[in-house]
């Protein structure tokens, strides 16, 4: 989705790299805004030393058509963009140091297993079953995170649809008109593993009607005002950084709140169905 020009790209969660993606695997081919994206890709790595001139020249495009650009994926120019790639760089650092390794498989394993195992230990059956219950309860669920989160989001809804409950996946809260419009019997639950998009939605969140719950693996106390519940799935604070829990632990979470939810809500749903067949 292309941008219109008052909005901010960091007001949509997501990271340069992936609106850049979504314009090549969306947009027409031969269409400027792939154009660019796509050299944008291919040089992503040398962003810093890139030039609008050397740009312009090298995709054979007046300056304005990168300044148009930049608007519609809500950056003010072509040097906010720059620094938007420096600081996502930034943020993956975690995951670059430990690609470079060459026990990466061995290390890698255990990251993961010493996150499941801390997971295992912070967030009890108790807790799933209740959050469970909440999503039973609500009229409306609403689960906001940021695009590298919305494919977890994804595989957590379409099996709730066989458990008879529609849960909303939400990527651009701003834009979406069902959210504006929640009410107090509505749960809204905000997943934002690094922090950066609880920070960036806090005052829109704080004034919405309804139970509000935030999971991150992210200790900062300011992310937290607006939620009548926090979830901190991590004992390592991941604030700001990508960490194996941002990458895996949000997916884990959902199939274990699914495996809760099935268990107490879905084998009725079935069986329900069975007995109506």
């Amino acid at each position: 989705r292309i941008m219109n020009a008052p909005e901010k790209a960091s007001s949509f969660g997501l990271s340069l790299a992936s609106r850049l993606c979504s314009i090549v695997n969306d947009s027409p081919a031969t269409s400027v805004e792939t154009v660019l994206a796509e050299y944008l890709l291919q040089h992503y790595n040398m962003l810093d030393t890139l030039n609008i001139y050397q740009f312009a020249e090298a995709c054979r495009v007046p300056r304005s058509s990168i300044h148009r650009f930049c608007g519609k994926i809500g950056y003010a120019n072509f040097s906010e963009l720059k620094l938007s790639c420096r600081r996502e760089t930034d943020s993956y650092r975690y995951f670059t140091e430990l690609s470079g390794r060459h026990d990466f498989r061995d290390q890698l394993g255990h990251e993961i297993i010493h996150m499941v195992s801390d997971m295992n230990r912070r967030i009890s059956e108790d807790l799933l079953g209740k959050l469970a219950d909440q999503i039973d309860e609500a009229r409306s669920v609403f689960l906001l995170a940021s695009y590298s989160a919305i494919s977890a989001l994804k595989d957590f809804q379409r099996p709730m649809v066989l458990c008879g409950k529609l849960v909303n996946v939400v990527a651009s809260p701003h834009a979406h008109d069902k959210l504006r419009k929640a009410s107090e019997e509505d749960l809204i639950l905000v997943v934002s593993a690094m922090g950066k998009f609880a920070e960036t939605y806090n005052d829109f969140i704080q004034p919405l009607p309804g139970k509000k719950i935030l999971v991150t693996a992210s200790h900062h106390k300011e992310i937290q005002t607006p939620y009548d519940q926090v979830i901190v799935i991590s004992s390592i604070d991941g604030h700001h950084i990508k960490t194996a829990y941002a990458k895996y632990g949000i997916s884990y979470f959902f199939d274990n709140l699914y495996s809760l939810y099935y268990r107490k809500y879905g084998i009725l749903q079935n069986q329900a169905r069975q007995t109506a067949a």
